[in-house]
């Protein structure tokens, strides 16, 4: 049936017949604070287990960097972190939709990359902005650096992730903020994911 069969009176109708009773159409289920949470901890479960899934697969990667395609990355403790920036479109995508485009490998490479990333003047204001909303990291000045350019980095690629949704980093780039901010004793914590019995 042709859709110039159907009058505008029958179309209407249709769309605002009743099916029915609709039990409970009206109840909440979950006050909305419980269905947020409930929302983030099944996205961010969904990206656990895929980043899990891959990381079984993928443990030949750890202390090795043959798997690096920029050139900058350099061998890590977990599957997670033994990624490059060319393997992970979003932070690929940033140097591809450079304009003009450069010859550039790596994302530490791109023009933006210092000026967001290592600058300590940038991450200095960052860092203020994340004590305001979230308080004092108990850190020391680099890791405290480190923390801030790990959260801009991601911002960059991924934009506003909501709370508790972590990506892990490409290698070379957190290779990069580790040389310029560099941990005494050269002992660094990776990769984690959130707890969520302490944030319910």
């Amino acid at each position: 049936m042709d859709r110039g069969d159907i009058s505008d009176a029958e179309e209407i109708v249709h769309i605002y017949s009743y099916d029915g009773p609709q039990p409970y159409n009206y109840e909440p289920a979950m006050l909305p604070r419980d269905q947020e949470q409930a929302r983030i901890n099944v996205r961010q479960n969904g990206q656990r287990r895929q980043i899990e899934l891959w990381c079984e697969e993928n443990r030949w990667r750890t202390g090795q960097v043959s798997w690096c395609l920029c050139g900058k990355c350099e061998a890590m403790f977990s599957a997670e972190e033994s990624q490059c920036c060319r393997e992970v479109d979003a932070y690929w995508a940033l140097v591809e939709n450079v304009t003009p485009r450069l010859d550039v490998q790596c994302l530490t490479l791109h023009p933006g990359f210092e000026a967001c990333c290592l600058n300590p003047y940038v991450l200095q204001i960052a860092y203020m902005h994340f004590r305001q909303d979230h308080g004092p990291l108990q850190a020391s000045r680099h890791e405290q650096y480190r923390y801030t350019a790990y959260r801009l980095v991601v911002r960059w690629a991924y934009g506003i992730l909501g709370r508790h949704i972590r990506k892990p980093l490409p290698a070379c780039v957190v290779s990069a903020i580790r040389g310029q901010f560099p941990e005494e004793g050269g002992l660094y914590k990776g990769f984690e994911w959130p707890n969520f019995v302490d944030n319910q």
